[in-house]
């Protein structure tokens, strides 16, 4: 869903989202993506994530990517901060 007056496109899913190591659940999600970049720059969920203004949450889409966000105010939006895959943190393989 692309409107080229703006230069943007949309992405829309259901996802994992979580607050550190706390899962929030399945949410429906709407992330706009630059079109000249293709980088996603903020994600608007169906309802305020059950958190405060700049927490940063962990959104993974459907497909499977992963998105890191800090939420916006008392608002459904999100500015995306980074991306995944994260780095491994053990030391040794299990």
């Amino acid at each position: 869903m692309a409107d080229p007056a703006d230069g943007k496109s949309q992405l829309c899913g259901t996802g994992e989202l979580k607050l550190g190591p706390r899962p929030l659940g399945k949410v429906p999600y709407v992330v706009e993506v630059s079109a000249s970049s293709g980088q996603a720059a903020l994600v608007r969920f169906a309802q305020k994530p059950k958190a405060r203004d700049g927490q940063r949450l962990h959104l993974t889409l459907e497909d499977g990517r992963m998105l890191d966000c800090r939420l916006l105010d008392e608002t459904p939006y999100c500015s995306v901060v980074g991306d995944g895959p994260y780095r491994d943190r053990r030391r040794r393989a299990r």
